[in-house]
């Protein structure tokens, strides 16, 4: 009868670099489905919104208007964003104005509660300049914003006001999209918003949006990469001019 016999040294190893190697691919396999998961929920979210202001414009039978600086506040629906607005309460100021149709309020509610964040008080972990606690107080406590999965607000990119002639004195232009409305600063940095379309813009999983204010000190390759995650309810363009 022939004895037992048991592994050698070079075989236990190769079974355990198996092992070690399966187990690898199974928790990137893993990591992979979780992130194509967390995008997924995030640009349902992105689509969300997106609908909502094209069922807010379909009632009105116009598009979300920006009060520009010059203008008269009562023929616009958004305040002057350029200005006075905090880039991260722009969605919350929209969402203000287009959830007073119960239609909205309702796609709204639709939006996964764990991502919709109730301004109770200034002490967002996001507000971090007193320009945007002070907002939040004097206008918007009790209102929402909305989150990605990563916890980051999500930003608005919107058109400015329609370019006119005016627009071009000597020496001087304000720059004119495609669409035939000013750019915004808001536009440069987030990405141009077609066709008068807001968009909705999520930093990824990154967390980073890909600003300068991000980095310090100010790094441009790094800048960039940090974009490439961001995520889009619409196609978006950088022109060469941009961040």
């Amino acid at each position: 009868m022939r004895s037992a016999k048991g592994f050698s040294l070079v075989e236990l190893t190769v079974v355990i670099g198996l092992i070690v190697l399966l187990a690898g691919l199974t928790l990137s396999g893993s990591s992979a489905v979780l992130r194509h998961s967390e995008q997924r929920q995030t640009r349902t979210v992105l689509a969300q919104l997106d609908t909502a202001i094209a069922e807010w414009e379909l009632q009105s039978d116009r598009k979300l208007s920006w009060w520009d600086i010059d203008d008269p506040p009562t023929e616009y629906d958004i305040r002057d964003v350029h200005a006075d607005t905090p880039e991260v309460l722009i969605l919350t100021e929209i969402l203000d104005i287009v959830m007073r149709s119960a239609t909205i309020r309702q796609m709204i509610a639709g939006i996964d509660p764990e991502l919709v964040y109730h301004y109770e008080d200034d002490t967002a972990p996001w507000l971090d300049q007193n320009a945007e606690k002070t907002q939040v107080n004097d206008l918007f406590l009790g209102s929402v914003t909305i989150l990605d999965v990563w916890g980051t607000p999500i930003y608005a990119t919107h058109p400015g006001r329609l370019w006119t002639t005016a627009d071009n004195p000597p020496g001087y232009s304000l720059p004119r999209d495609q669409d035939g409305t000013i750019r915004t600063l808001n536009e440069q940095q987030y990405g141009i918003a077609p066709n008068r379309r807001v968009v909705f813009v999520s930093a990824g999983p990154d967390q980073r949006f890909g600003l300068p204010m991000e980095f310090s000190p100010l790094d441009m390759q790094a800048m960039l990469e940090a974009r490439l995650d961001n995520l889009y309810s619409i196609p978006v363009r950088f022109d060469s001019s941009g961040y």
